[in-house]
């Protein structure tokens, strides 16, 4: 093609024109709109976000107190493992007193003070 003549330019440029207006067009803009679109404020979802954050937090240490809480609560007296250390402290502890009572003899105080 010539570019020397203009009429056949002309008729070039405005073709592509053409085209381009319809892609516009499909891309959702208006053919001859040239501004730019007006941009949303910025920090407007800010709250939101905080919010969120506030409320993942705040689920979160609700958890962990209420599972503390229970297994504080499932610990109690009649727990085997409590019943074994409660039988075995309580047997040691009476044969300490029987081998005290053993070593000292019988009267041991009122004997010595008569020696």
């Amino acid at each position: 093609m010539n570019c020397s003549r203009e009429s056949g330019l002309r008729a070039l440029l405005s073709r592509l024109l053409h085209e381009l207006n319809k892609a516009n067009v499909s891309l959702g803009a208006l053919p001859g709109d040239d501004a730019a679109p007006p941009e949303e404020p910025r920090g407007e979802d800010a709250y939101l976000y905080i919010l969120l954050i506030m409320i993942f937090y705040a689920v979160l240490a609700g958890g962990l107190i209420l599972a503390y809480t229970r297994s504080r609560k499932q610990e109690s007296k009649s727990d085997p493992y409590h019943l074994y250390i409660e039988r075995e402290w309580a047997r040691g502890a009476r044969e300490r007193a029987a081998e005290a009572q053993r070593e000292r003899p019988p009267g041991g105080a009122e004997c010595q003070q008569l020696l």
